[in-house]
């Protein structure tokens, strides 16, 4: 394989002195092996000291590890809950928690309650967000199927159902045009291996020749999925849509704001939903913060501190939350202020939970409640 991803294959002389002889050729991909390697040199070569690895434990061996490494007290009582606990957590999930403890003789009791604390953040979060994945593919398939009208190309006979088949409501650059040709492409596929298996696909099928209408497209789609066809829409069609759902948020956020935040929620959502831990965590997400999120924390802090000190933790992720369940349903929002009292009421009734941890302003709460 060259630089330029070409593959030569060097055929011996004589293997096609006959017309139409056929030539079989094999390729195959190397695969990766453990132990694995940086093969894409991301630690910048860094020296690997090789170590040999530690030896397995017990549960008994663990608690002793606690106790005697990490110097976690434990009372009777607690040695029992840690050998329960233990059996059925794996011990570098709940270990974790230590270095968040900031009390001069941590217990096992102050570990487990921040183990507890990141599994409530989990647990709500995973009630919370999928709600936005439903409002954000309904009101797009919505507004394009209804407002196709006023973005569609001159000769289409195109009905709004199907103005995803539209160009012109991409973005017109050659190389974004044909990114949109793969990502159809790529939904028709995965809708054809659904043909017979799922009933909403074989309807369209049977009764209108194939043909799939964009609020029956964005159910079978992924989040990523719909983040790609956000990202390629072109700016009058983004801005209309988001408008709409968002009146407030500032024109020059339409683009990058959006696709920064539906990332943001797909993230967070795949965290929750892998049981990641999240209390604490650096998150490789870069949600834009708006401004009046900026002024609620603090005037003074300076834009590069602010994302520094908030956009990578989960107090982002929340800010980001908040933004969509604003245009969401009455009950949806007073869900989401019961489930902000719930994490200010286990705050405030321990003294390991500490929100400075979380990458929280003093003022998260308010940051955070709709009104």
């Amino acid at each position: 394989m060259n630089k330029d991803n070409t593959l030569r294959l060097r055929i011996p002389i004589g293997s096609l002195d006959k017309p139409y002889k056929p030539l079989e050729v094999i390729v195959e991909r190397d695969g990766y092996n453990f132990p694995i390697t940086d093969v894409n040199q991301v630690l910048n070569n860094t020296d690997c000291l090789n170590k040999d690895l530690k030896n397995p434990m017990t549960t008994e061996d663990l608690i002793k590890h606690l106790k005697d490494i990490h110097n976690i007290s434990f009372s009777q009582d607690e040695e029992k809950q840690a050998s329960s606990d233990l059996r059925v957590i794996n011990y570098y999930r709940i270990s974790a928690f230590r270095k968040h403890i900031h009390v001069t003789t941590p217990s096992y009791t102050d570990l487990r309650i921040l183990y507890n604390f990141d599994r409530y953040l989990r647990d709500s979060l995973s009630r919370l967000l999928p709600g936005i994945e439903v409002y954000l593919k309904t009101s797009l398939a919505r507004f394009l199927s209804t407002n196709y009208g006023n973005y569609k190309s001159a000769d289409s006979e195109l009905s709004g159902g199907l103005a995803y088949l539209d160009d012109s409501i991409y973005i017109n650059k050659p190389n974004k045009i044909k990114e949109v040709n793969l990502m159809r492409s790529i939904f028709a596929e995965e809708l054809v291996k659904k043909i017979n298996k799922d009933n909403m696909i074989t309807h369209h099928v049977i009764q209108y020749g194939g043909n799939i209408p964009i609020w029956v497209l964005f159910e079978e789609i992924t989040l990523g999925q719909f983040s790609k066809f956000v990202s390629l829409l072109n700016d009058d069609v983004l801005k209309g849509w988001v408008n709409t759902i968002l009146p407030k948020i500032p024109t020059s956020l339409c683009r990058s704001g959006i696709k920064s935040w539906i990332s943001t929620i797909q993230l967070l959502r795949n965290k929750v939903a892998h049981s990641s831990k999240v209390y604490g965590e650096y998150i490789p997400y870069n949600p834009k913060l708006l401004q009046e999120d900026k002024d609620m924390v603090g005037s003074d802090i300076s834009d590069s501190n602010f994302y520094d000190t908030y956009q990578h933790t989960i107090f982002g992720g929340l800010l980001t939350v908040k933004i969509f369940y604003s245009d969401l349903r009455l009950s949806d929002q007073e869900a989401w202020n019961h489930f902000l009292g719930k994490i200010k009421e286990r705050i405030c009734n321990s003294s390991v939970i500490q929100h400075g941890e979380l990458g929280f302003p003093d003022n998260w709460y308010r940051c955070l409640t709709l009104i």
